[in-house]
């Protein structure tokens, strides 16, 4: 099974300051409540259109169409507005490596330096 959570190396001192990221691990649980709060909205709008076609045909038509159009905007704004936060912290991630591997050239620069001045 896979691990929802990677937590070695994880220290408190990585929770107050910041040097290890946990929103991504709760970004999918978000979306999935975010997504049942939108279709029960649109089905709330959808249902609610049908009350209203006893008082007036168009309003009830305008109604219904404003629910469909809920669920489907609302669906796919709440996907890219996930993504965008998923993608800016691949860009992290992406950041935090480049550093890790230019640190690691810094150093072996150095010791090599060192190794042919000796």
């Amino acid at each position: 099974m896979k691990k929802i959570i990677n937590s070695e190396n994880f220290s408190l001192a990585d929770f107050f300051f910041f040097k290890k990221m946990i929103t991504p691990v709760f970004i999918t649980v978000i979306y999935w409540i975010t997504l049942v709060f939108i279709a029960l909205g649109g089905l709330g709008v959808i249902f609610a259109s049908f009350a209203s076609f006893q008082y007036s045909f168009f309003g009830g038509m305008f109604t219904l169409i404003s629910g469909i159009i809920t669920l489907v905007v609302g669906i796919i704004s709440a996907r890219i507005g996930f993504e965008l936060i998923c993608v800016l912290f691949n860009i992290n991630r992406n950041i935090e490596k480049l550093a890790l591997n230019k640190d690691d050239l810094n150093n072996r620069s150095d010791d090599q330096t060192t190794i042919s001045q000796n």
